[in-house]
């Protein structure tokens, strides 16, 4: 059985406004409830994390929404991290398989979503990757000190796909270990295990701007 992570509960300080990105409009409807519904026929539970004092209103407007036959909300942690694991924390026994994705991330599509299952069913980690067409460079106080070679470079996408087990062990580990990591594939590739990769999709963007909305 398959589990799903939305992680909804971050601040998004770069986007500015009054209202968290995830909870803004889109078309009528808050952008985390975009995120969510592609998932919903390859999905058999979902938790949506959210912030604390959210809770009550995404769990009205999960109500009048109910297309989700498992839908449950839990409140974020410090972090992303801490969020994601609280999350995880969240999802029934049966689930062996999870996907972890991003409520800024509107536009997932049944093709990404289903390379990724085959790929963390076939692997155990999988998570999609684009490839990187402008120059790279790494600068230090305000100079170029190394051009990258960005054949060996790609961009991470979400949704990213783990064994259950694989991915409570990340956890644990990087907790032990006070490693705090930028996605779910960061502490998986803490633990020593191999994280394979699939094509991303460029029209899978990340709402991190207003105009990116």
């Amino acid at each position: 059985m398959i589990g799903l992570v939305l992680a909804a509960a971050g601040h998004g300080s770069r986007f500015g406004g009054d209202v968290p990105k995830q909870f803004s409009r889109l078309r009528g409807q808050p952008l985390y409830q975009h995120a969510l519904e592609p998932f919903l026929p390859f999905c058999s539970q979902a938790v949506v994390v959210v912030p604390q004092n959210w809770i009550d209103r995404v769990g009205r407007q999960a109500g009048a929404v109910p297309k989700w036959r498992d839908l449950l909300l839990q409140a974020g942690g410090a972090s992303r991290q801490d969020s994601v694991e609280l999350g995880l924390k969240r999802l029934g026994p049966k689930v062996d398989y999870v996907l972890v994705h991003d409520a800024a991330r509107p536009h997932a599509s049944p093709e990404l979503i289903e390379r990724v299952i085959r790929g963390m069913r076939r692997w155990g980690a999988c998570i999609p990757v684009l490839p990187i067409a402008d120059t790279v460079k790494e600068i230090a106080q305000g100079e170029v000190v190394a051009t990258l070679d960005r054949s060996r470079l790609g961009l991470a996408q979400t949704p990213q796909g783990f064994e259950r087990e694989l991915l409570e062990r990340a956890f644990q580990t990087c907790r032990e270990q006070g490693f705090q990591g930028t996605d779910e594939s960061s502490l998986v590739e803490r633990t020593g295990a191999a994280v394979h990769v699939v094509e991303g999709d460029p029209r899978n963007l990340k709402i991190t701007w207003q105009r990116d909305l």
